[in-house]
């Protein structure tokens, strides 16, 4: 699944793939009007120097990148999974207030 768009290969680089990808209605809008050829990239190759790079100054890549780089069991306690699950799960709570303030209007505050 991929997420927080920041640029357009945040969505392009993943065409062809068998893949989630969420996209805010503004990034849709200027996605669609870009003149970016939509061509499945998904199983093009990363250059090896880049992977090289990468592994050696972030261990959290290579725990990412690599089969063996964590257990099952680490998945859940890993930084990266939990900071996406914390910004959904606050992204609902503020959803959830919205929807209780017009369900349910405070009698005490005019709006």
């Amino acid at each position: 699944m991929s997420a927080a768009t920041r640029n357009h290969r945040h969505w392009s680089e993943f065409i062809g793939g068998d893949v989630v990808v969420t996209v805010t209605r503004q990034w849709q809008k200027r996605l669609n009007s870009a003149d970016i050829e939509v061509i499945a990239r998904m199983d093009n190759l990363v250059d090896e120097q880049i992977i090289a790079a990468l592994s050696e100054k972030f261990h959290d890549f290579r725990r990412a990148y690599l089969d063996d780089g964590m257990s099952v069991d680490e998945f859940d306690a890993y930084g990266a999974t939990r900071r996406t699950l914390r910004q959904f799960l606050s992204g609902y709570d503020e959803l959830t207030r919205i929807i209780r303030k017009l369900m349910l209007p405070d009698p005490d505050k005019e709006e």
